[in-house]
């Protein structure tokens, strides 16, 4: 019964107890902030990269020689037959070299305009993709209102009086859909054109000369995923306007699949793969994880390294405890001889050092887990208002695709990193407690 009355006498008598706590707690809250904040971060770029893929994807393969053409109708009735298909369609694909109609050639020399030169194009059924990705919501949430489509159910819909060269607005040309960062790079508006370079099916690269397929389009909007590299490199456009473009003779590159239980992926994609090798359709089926495993991955390693190094940081300040509990049996001596000169066992005087240090390792991780969730919950205000009293940018808006600092507490995860604290606290403080149990009573109470 004496124990915790006497810890907590000896805890409350050392101002260096409240410095342990308040490093424990710092450490702690620390460590949940940046956890639950880079949480965040992985998934807001989880749900962005999500939304810029379909479920999976089913890519025909070409032969060695290149003389396979897949046949629309064969993929179709195959994964659309699948049981665990919800909704698919399929797309045309195609690299291309892009300038702005009306100015100068090409920089090829420029690296920073080069990157704006090349880009994928996307031939697409508009009412079908809408089944397979969230291609309303990237046409609706395009900052600029000057940019939006007229109609976002008929995207490529635009009136001929905003195409803004009077000469092409009676040349009934193609419309394209682009994202809204490469327009505000490159000061485009609705109504623009953009000229389009690719080469045929037949193309022939060892030599002599190319015979490429260009053709003028006009912008009809933009659209935004919040994903840079595919808001600048990627545009979309009709598919019977990319046939006649692109000359090919492939019905599809690739087919976008939605799946009925999102979270059976992997099994899906064996699935399909097992049903199109049956049918005899060589393709490489993938899931979105798959296709952006890479991407995905960097994030969540950022996350990781940071989790650790914080951890360490963490471990590091119990050690204060350490010192506080040695620098206490230095100091208490002939209090820990008169203790088993009463009658104190070597467990009893060794405990009570113990449960010192696990009073200053539970307040300090209670008080950091209840600070650290406050602050990982109300994270953007907490920003802001840094931001404001210190007149300091600490989030920068226009490099991440979203507008506030993202957060997703895991109270589970942030009681683990407080009972990790403890652990460790106790662990280390065993080491003083063991020293005050094993001290000879008889030099304790002779001790100056």
């Amino acid at each position: 019964m004496y124990r915790p009355f006497l810890a907590t006498r000896y805890l409350v008598a050392r101002p260096v107890s409240y410095l342990a706590i308040v490093a424990i707690m710092l450490g702690v809250g620390a460590l949940i902030v940046v956890v639950s904040v880079m949480n965040g971060f992985l998934r807001e770029t989880r749900s962005i990269v999500r939304g810029t893929t379909a479920d999976v994807v089913v890519i025909p393969l070409q032969s060695a020689g290149g003389d396979f053409i897949a046949n629309r109708a064969d993929f179709e009735r195959v994964v659309g037959s699948h049981p665990g298909v919800a909704a698919a369609c399929s797309r045309l694909v195609r690299p291309a070299v892009a300038k702005v109609h009306g100015q100068a050639n090409l920089s090829l020399n420029d690296s920073l305009a080069s990157s704006l030169n090349h880009l994928l194009v996307l031939g697409i059924d508009p009412s079908a993709e809408t089944r397979v990705s969230d291609l309303p919501r990237y046409l609706q949430q395009v900052e600029v209102p000057e940019l939006r489509v007229a109609d976002v159910a008929d995207p490529f819909r635009l009136d001929r009086k905003r195409i803004r060269d009077r000469k092409l607005a009676n040349a009934d040309l193609p419309h394209v859909l682009v994202g809204e960062l490469r327009m505000l790079q490159q000061r485009l508006l609705p109504g623009d054109a953009l000229e389009l370079v690719t080469l045929p099916d037949d193309a022939d690269l060892t030599g002599g000369t190319l015979a490429s397929r260009t053709e003028t389009c006009v912008i009809a909007g933009a659209f935004r995923t919040g994903k840079y590299d595919y808001d600048v490199g990627t545009i979309f456009l009709d598919q019977q306007d990319f046939r006649a473009w692109s000359g090919t003779r492939q019905e599809l590159s690739e087919m976008a699949v939605t799946a009925r239980d999102p979270a059976a992926l992997p099994a899906l994609r064996d699935g399909l793969l097992a049903a199109l090798d049956a049918a005899r359709l060589p393709a490489r089926v993938q899931t979105w994880e798959d296709r952006n495993s890479m991407y995905l991955g960097a994030v969540e390693n950022e996350r990781n390294i940071l989790a650790f190094v914080l951890g360490l940081f963490v471990l590091l300040t119990c050690t204060i405890t350490f010192s506080m509990l040695t620098m206490m049996v230095q100091e208490k001596v002939r209090d820990i001889g008169i203790l088993s000169a009463m009658g104190a066992s070597a467990v009893g005087v060794g405990g009570l050092f113990a449960t010192c240090g696990l009073f200053v390792a539970g307040l300090g991780g209670l008080s950091g887990w209840l600070a650290g969730e406050a602050v990982a919950r109300h994270v953007d205000g907490v920003k802001t208002w840094i931001e404001e009293t210190f007149e300091i940018e600490i989030f920068n808006k226009e490099v991440y695709a979203f507008t506030t600092l993202p957060s997703e507490v895991n109270t589970r995860l942030d009681l683990a990193i407080v009972a990790a604290t403890l652990v460790f606290s106790v662990i280390i403080c065993l080491v003083p407690a063991w020293r005050a149990a094993r001290m000879d009573p008889v030099e304790a109470l002779r001790h100056e």
